[in-house]
């Protein structure tokens, strides 16, 4: 998805809303019917946490801030694919000139990660048959300060490693960085002034990522950053499900259902923004059927946005296993 970027439109969408590797299936044994649980957790009232949740243990396996990395490399002994973390926002624009030679990000085209999280369409692309350049717009902080740009050329990939080179813009020569892949993971996390970094936790430990990520709306097409729940991409997969209310589903309701790994399946329009009353309500009719990486089945819905402060950023939600 490729866009000439404004910079008005995606401040004034951010300003809104801060105010405001697959595994070989094993057949799994059904098990009885569990109570109701209900659990809420805290992404922030400026939505700066991402959380790592695992719906069987009820449990949030690991939090960091969404500032904490740039970049996702995958991990894969074939993987070569690049991810933005499309929590803060962050584009990337391929450049013509070397790596030397570029400076600015006159005339970029800006192009951002698809939210389904497909590989396919990544914004950096397929970056091995070429010498390709990429400027990186590094995104905004919970706080709707920009982070700034870097310039990066991926030079080689092996079944262990990631070479590239990165610089700031006004470098006319670039760091050399060799990076090895993290195999407990689907993904290798890097942060420009750090290095590699420790974000998702191993695969099979978590279903859930409570996150914003970027959106992109169309007419006009405008990238904005929502708050909402994304899929682990290691089997986990889900289904909203409308025909029956939330008590009333059973086991037998989801039999033959097909269900959909792209990562925002949930999503975020489990909640909406009343203008009059300058608050958001969540629909409690909207019910989710998650499969977890584990392959049991639950019914899961959210209840609520805010905590006992009346703070926002900390949705609350009822889920059981079916």
């Amino acid at each position: 998805m490729i866009i000439k970027k404004q910079n008005s439109p995606f401040l004034w969408g951010l300003a809104l809303l801060l105010i405001g590797c697959h595994k070989e299936e094993i057949p799994i044994h059904k098990r009885p019917s569990g109570d109701y649980i209900a659990n809420s957790v805290g992404i922030g009232e400026y939505y700066e946490n991402q959380l790592y949740f695992d719906v069987e243990s009820n449990s949030i396996i690991s939090t960091n801030l969404k500032t904490a990395w740039d970049l996702a490399f995958e991990s894969s002994k074939d993987g070569w694919h690049v991810i933005l973390n499309s929590g803060r926002g962050m584009a990337i624009a391929k450049s013509e000139l070397s790596f030397d030679d570029l400076n600015s990000t006159s005339d970029a085209i800006w192009n951002w990660d698809v939210p389904s999280g497909n590989l396919d369409s990544t914004a950096i692309g397929d970056w091995r048959d070429n010498s390709q350049v990429y400027i990186i717009d590094l995104g905004y902080d919970q706080d709707a300060n920009h982070l700034g740009y870097k310039k990066i050329q991926f030079t080689n990939v092996t079944e262990t490693n990631f070479t590239f080179v990165e610089g700031d813009l006004t470098d006319e020569t670039g760091t050399t960085i060799d990076l090895a892949k993290n195999q407990l993971n689907l993904f290798t996390y890097y942060k420009f002034s750090t290095g590699a970094v420790e974000i998702a936790p191993p695969n099979t430990d978590y279903d859930l990522v409570f996150t914003q990520y970027t959106h992109v709306f169309h007419e006009p097409l405008t990238p904005y950053l929502v708050t909402g729940v994304l899929l682990n991409r290691y089997f986990t997969s889900a289904k909203t499900y409308n025909d029956k209310p939330f008590e009333q589903i059973v086991r037998e309701d989801i039999e033959g259902l097909e269900f959909s790994t792209e990562l925002d399946a949930i999503g975020y329009d489990w909640k909406f923004y009343n203008f009059e009353e300058g608050v958001y309500e969540v629909d409690p009719t909207k019910v989710y059927i998650i499969k977890t990486n584990a392959g049991f089945y639950y019914k899961f819905r959210f209840t609520g946005f805010y905590n006992e402060l009346g703070i926002k950023g900390f949705p609350s939600f009822e889920f059981q296993l079916l």
